[in-house]
């Protein structure tokens, strides 16, 4: 049995999945298992794999029908045997210390999750490469959840990939099946546990971005799952004292996937999912103006109240006024 375990996903991606893998055979910890669960790939990306797997004994490799990233990562945690897991997506690829990084923090501080800063890392122009600026920092899953996903570089906490799991806390938890933004749903569930998490500066995961990728592309599913994930968390916010800021902050941020998607409606159902999104959001606003808030969010809550997405078009237009006001 290893030590670690490490789950990547992997679908339709022949073009990066050697650079990935390879960057994991060669950590400086090597007590590990490569878990690499081909998703219904129809390219070489599950031919790739099963190279991998010849070669080295640590490398698993499971081959499944399409099922989406939240799937495979399942299938993946249902596989495997270490006493510390973490993801690794199949395009992006990971520093030769990440791992001994990790596991050395994880059991010097006995926390549940331990997070590094990643690097945006950008294919065709390596000049706007630019890092996430996380510090050490210990702190408990309610500070994270109340207090940290509302400040500005909350992706340090929200994605799945760039963490440390300790398996006796998390081993049961699972990703919801089918959606988009799966990290988003993953954060509303681990962050509510009694978990103790540590940060540290060290820039060891590289997040690649490219225009054929999910988050490339112009998805109404897309904005309606995250819609779904932040107005969950807001409702959560809004069954707690002295939260209020925080939910009307979410309730800001989902108002632009609202406005995104109404614009992307082709079809009944997607006009359907939209109403059932501006109900929740104008639910939201009636729990949230009896809360205390400043004046002028409660103006802003009238007019989101009467139409949301109006209120954010005329807001964007006028930000810039709006802050100088404020």
């Amino acid at each position: 049995m290893a030590e670690v375990s490490i789950i990547v996903p992997v679908y339709q991606v022949e073009n990066y999945i050697r650079q990935c893998v390879d960057s994991i055979l060669a950590q400086t910890f090597t007590d590990f298992e490569l878990i690499l669960v081909d998703d219904g790939s129809t390219d070489r990306s599950g031919e790739i794999c099963d190279g991998y797997a010849g070669m080295d004994e640590r490398v698993v490799v499971i081959h499944k029908e399409n099922g989406g990233l939240s799937d495979a990562r399942n299938r993946g945690m249902d596989q495997m045997t270490g006493n510390y897991f973490m993801f690794v997506d199949s395009d992006d690829y990971i520093a030769p210390t990440m791992v001994e990084c990790m596991y050395k923090s994880m059991i010097d501080k006995d926390a549940d999750i331990v997070a590094c800063n990643f690097l945006y890392y950008f294919e065709n122009d390596r000049e706007k490469d630019f890092p996430t600026n996380a510090k050490f920092e210990i702190l408990s899953g309610t500070e994270v959840f109340y207090i940290k996903k509302n400040e500005r570089n909350y992706g340090i906490w929200t994605v799945a990939w760039n963490k440390l799991y300790k398996r006796e806390t998390f081993g049961k938890e699972r990703f919801r099946f089918g959606k988009y933004h799966e990290d988003e749903f993953w954060a509303n569930d681990i962050y509510q546990m009694n978990i103790k998490v540590l940060t540290i500066p060290e820039c060891l995961y590289y997040y690649r971005q490219r225009n054929s990728g999910i988050m490339g592309k112009k998805r109404i599913a897309r904005d309606f799952d995250i819609m779904e994930a932040f107005q969950e968390r807001i409702f959560i916010y809004l069954k707690e004292q002295n939260y209020a800021e925080q939910a009307y902050k979410v309730l800001i941020y989902s108002l632009e996937y609202l406005e995104e998607s109404k614009r992307l409606i082709a079809n009944s159902n997607e006009k359907k999912s939209f109403i059932q999104a501006e109900k929740r959001t104008k639910d939201i606003v009636k729990e949230l103006k009896k809360k205390e808030l400043s004046k002028i969010q409660k103006i802003s809550l009238v007019l989101i109240g009467i139409n949301p997405c109006f209120t954010f078009a005329v807001g964007m237009k006028f930000r810039g006024a709006l802050e100088r006001f404020l």
